[in-house]
């Protein structure tokens, strides 16, 4: 048994080396800069010992989104607007489209203040989904809201009227509001209060760190998935306390743990939005920390510059025009996530049996229809889906390579029709 695993385990690498160079060929695409690394994928994936039967996986586009709410007592009112029209937001993303979402929130954090504190959520940690009256549902449903979930047999029974919206939309409503935590001075004795300087960017680091990622926030991030970071905020990212001390990460550090996780093309599977104040707010709602011009910038400028260098979007935190803009923003979510989206596959898929369809139409492989990533074994969409109007369903067909395959030479080359 050793000798026959070191047997596969010396073809299957062998295999893959040549995977690059006979790929290119036989789909007759020409490896450009701007096409997907084709080489050896750096992981190891299932191999069968008996003979392969085709499958197919039906998917959809997929997307991730985290919300960083800020929860300090300035946010009161910002908290209450966001529920009232983050419907907005999720229409222009679902949009009739079929897009697969997670959608998650998170606080903002404050390492100085909660040092020494006992708190509900940890640093990072995604906060319980809400029924339409605060309450949290079961942890069955898990932390973040799903377009796959059923939520509507749960509602119903629990008395709340549905109508005509569907019961994602009321749980998603109600788990924005995550409430507030006033400062208080006295928090050493009587251990209550809220962020005073807040860090705006550890908190997604840590959502999609451990211990988080396989814990509380467990299933909420799909490498395949298009990840969406949204700030929700009066104040600003990386400002240093009376000391002079900063806490939270700056920009290029979360863009380098981006990188980290998704690799060097990360700019193109994340997209950055935030709803924010403005310099024409008035002083009383705006932060401390960038309320007065004499004591230096009066917006969130390291938020806005990161959000700049991901070619991201930004929004005013309060105005009448909230709503509309809240759906502008889900409509540029909806055009990212259709932009290129991907499909990664459990298996290798064996020579010439790789096809994939749209809507029941076949795609012939190529720059402005599919194409395979060998870097990490599955299928980009480079046909832009932005302009199709319904529901896109993705269907990818291949056969499994096995051991006998291996044998008998049939993995050459991958993809194809």
């Amino acid at each position: 048994m050793k000798n026959l695993m070191t047997t596969k385990t010396s073809v299957v690498r062998s295999s893959l080396l040549v995977l690059s160079g006979v790929y290119c060929a036989s789909m007759m695409i020409a490896c450009a800069p701007e096409s997907p690394r084709l080489m050896a994928p750096p992981v190891k994936y299932g191999v069968t010992s008996t003979e392969s039967k085709p499958v197919v996986v039906n998917v959809a586009p997929k997307v991730d989104i985290l919300m960083v709410v800020d929860n300090s007592d300035s946010m009161v009112d910002e908290q209450q607007t966001l529920s009232n029209n983050i419907d907005k937001f999720a229409d222009g993303v679902a949009a009739n489209s079929g897009i697969d979402f997670h959608i998650g929130v998170v606080s903002v954090w404050d390492t100085a203040m909660f040092k020494d504190m006992k708190k509900e959520y940890g640093h990072g940690e995604l906060r319980r989904l809400k029924d339409p009256k605060g309450a949290n549902l079961p942890e069955t449903f898990g932390r973040f809201v799903s377009s796959k979930e059923n939520y509507d047999s749960y509602l119903a029974q629990a008395g709340f009227s549905l109508g005509k919206e569907p019961g994602w939309k009321q749980v998603l409503r109600a788990s924005m509001k995550i409430g507030v935590e006033s400062y208080n001075p006295k928090w050493a004795e009587e251990k209550t209060g809220g962020p005073e300087v807040e860090e705006i960017f550890s908190p997604v680091k840590a959502a999609l760190s451990e211990p988080m990622a396989s814990a509380a926030n467990k299933d909420f991030r799909r490498k395949d998935a298009h990840f969406v970071v949204i700030f929700i905020t009066d104040a600003d990212a990386s400002v240093r306390d009376s000391n002079g001390n900063s806490f939270d990460l700056t920009s290029g550090e979360l863009q380098e743990f981006l990188r980290s996780q998704m690799g060097e093309n990360y700019r193109d599977e994340v997209t950055v939005l935030g709803a924010l104040a403005k310099s024409t707010d008035d002083p009383k709602e705006r932060d401390p920390a960038i309320r007065y011009a004499s004591r230096g910038p009066t917006e969130p400028v390291n938020i806005l510059n990161f959000i700049r260098d991901l070619g991201g979007k930004r929004m005013g935190l309060r105005g009448s025009s909230y709503g509309k803009e809240m759906s502008e923003l889900g409509k540029y979510v909806r055009e990212r996530t259709l932009s290129r989206p991907r499909v990664d596959l459990d298996a290798l898929p064996e020579q010439g049996t790789l096809k994939v369809s749209l809507n029941g139409e076949d795609m012939v492989a190529g720059p402005n229809s599919w194409q395979y990533d060998d870097s990490r074994n599955g299928i980009i969409i480079t046909r832009d889906l932005s302009g199709v109007n319904g529901t896109i369903d993705i269907k990818v067909g291949f056969t499994p390579v096995s051991a006998i395959s291996l044998k008998s030479g049939r993995i050459t080359k991958v993809g194809g029709r």
